[in-house]
């Protein structure tokens, strides 16, 4: 009877080697059983049993690999300088799917940011079976450096914070600020994904300048629209010399007028040095609802440990989300006596094309919170209603939300801080659990337009 025989180290402990700072070396064997040897860009853990290599160009190594299926690749901790052989038999080279574009994203992921993807291109992700892995003897090794926190720890502790929250705005707010104070991540935005649109939306953020609320990624640019589109974690550890040809690319070209932001557009917010990223998205049901971004300026700031842990929040994150859109509404409060709008009228330009809207000439939001704001604004200037529900928004067709998990309580959080942000001379503001009250403080005008 055959046995398998266990690895004398296990693949999931020796994670932090594949991250690249330490180039790994490939040794395959030539046709005359000569052995051939090269540095490798790209390892990538896979699961328990496989690792990824990256396939750019068809090379000496390339050629032996198909011709034996075998190889044997050494890598080294950069912290502790201790070294490991792993013998691997090759399976399959994937060109499309979550690990293809997950080697992508960290070969070529910044570029990706500034449109310059095609500076590096992956031809493909080459996947082996570990069939052993073991230590290299004789190497002095040196202790370990201390984690940046107790990431289990920390994590149940953000998870406890948000555990009481009963509306998106806490639970947004909890969520950045437990990264913040717990797993000492100083900078990160959560952006939720506009279905009808197909871009995410940057609906919170911590630790900017300033908050970006509104800010777009079309879907599958970036780490994060990268991230949204499969499904997957994106995490990139350092920053390579194609970002800094993409941003001085990407700067020239907006010094000449070629790629000016359109006036719809909200700057995205982000650190200018960063040097790591990582994007998680928040699945539910299946389907990616939104992504979490983390950025610092050093690097190889986030870990696979730390990945797995925002993953876990993330999941977290998400079922929380819909959960707090799902509460009964309350019984109507008594109006407010509403002040009468004083001064000159404020003009509410609706453009139907994008549901974009502007508050005299100065733009405001889009999509669907934009189509919800058109909605309560006609319905003022037509019933004089200043109380509404997020069960009629939901169920008012032209809206076009999805069926499932409609995001309806962040798109109104997403207007209600955008509002408060420009100060507005009209609000939306929270009365009850599925309530909510529109404010104006000037008289509204609507225009809309259909080109």
């Amino acid at each position: 009877m055959n046995v398998a025989v266990r690895p004398a180290v296990a693949i999931s402990d020796i994670r932090r080697m594949f991250e690249g700072i330490v180039p790994a070396a490939l040794c395959t064997i030539c046709d005359d059983g000569a052995p051939h040897i090269c540095f490798v860009s790209q390892v990538e853990y896979v699961d328990a049993q496989h690792v990824a290599l990256s396939y750019q160009f068809l090379n000496r190594s390339r050629r032996n690999v198909l011709a034996t299926r075998r190889a044997a690749l050494s890598v080294c901790d950069p912290y502790t300088a201790a070294s490991v052989t792993l013998q691997l038999e090759y399976l399959r080279t994937e060109t499309t799917g979550p690990l293809f574009e997950r080697m992508r994203a960290k070969l070529a992921g910044i570029a990706s940011h500034s449109g310059m993807e095609k500076v590096f291109r992956l031809q493909g992700a080459d996947v082996y079976r570990v069939a052993d892995v073991q230590r290299v003897p004789g190497r002095r090794e040196l202790a370990a450096p201390a984690p940046r926190c107790d990431l289990a720890q920390a994590l149940r502790a953000v998870c406890d914070d948000i555990a009481g929250c009963g509306e998106a705005g806490e639970l947004l707010d909890r969520t950045l600020a437990g990264l913040q104070t717990h797993l000492r991540i100083e900078h990160a935005m959560l952006l939720m994904l506009d279905h009808s649109t197909q871009r995410l939306v940057t609906v919170a953020s911590r630790g900017y300048a300033t908050s970006g609320l509104g800010s777009e990624i079309p879907l599958g640019h970036g780490v994060a629209g990268i991230a949204a589109r499969e499904g997957v974690p994106i995490r990139i550890g350092h920053m390579t010399m194609s970002q800094v040809y993409a941003r001085a690319a990407r700067n020239r070209t907006e010094e000449l007028g070629l790629g000016a932001m359109a006036e719809d557009e909200i700057p995205l917010p982000g650190l200018a040095d960063a040097r790591s990223q990582m994007a998680v998205p928040l699945r539910l049901f299946g389907r990616v609802q939104g992504v979490l971004l983390v950025e610092s300026s050093l690097d190889q700031h986030f870990s696979y440990d730390d990945e797995d842990a925002l993953m876990v929040l993330a999941g977290q994150l998400a079922l929380a989300l819909n959960l707090v859109q799902r509460q009964e509404v309350d019984e109507a409060p008594a109006p407010a006596a509403p002040r009468p709008p004083r001064g000159p009228e404020l003009v509410v330009r609706h453009h139907v094309q994008q549901d974009a809207v502007f508050l005299d000439n100065e733009y405001l939001i889009k999509g669907v919170a934009g189509a919800i704001f058109r909605k309560l604004v006609a319905d003022h200037l037509a019933h004089g209603r200043t109380e509404f529900t997020n069960r009629e928004l939901r169920l008012d067709a032209s809206l076009k939300l999805p069926d499932i998990a409609d995001n309806l309580e962040v798109r109104l959080l997403l207007l209600h801080r955008r509002l408060e942000e420009r100060r507005a001379p009209v609000r939306i503001e929270k009365t009850g659990r599925g309530r909510f009250r529109l404010r104006t403080e000037r008289p509204l005008r609507l225009e809309t337009l259909t080109s």
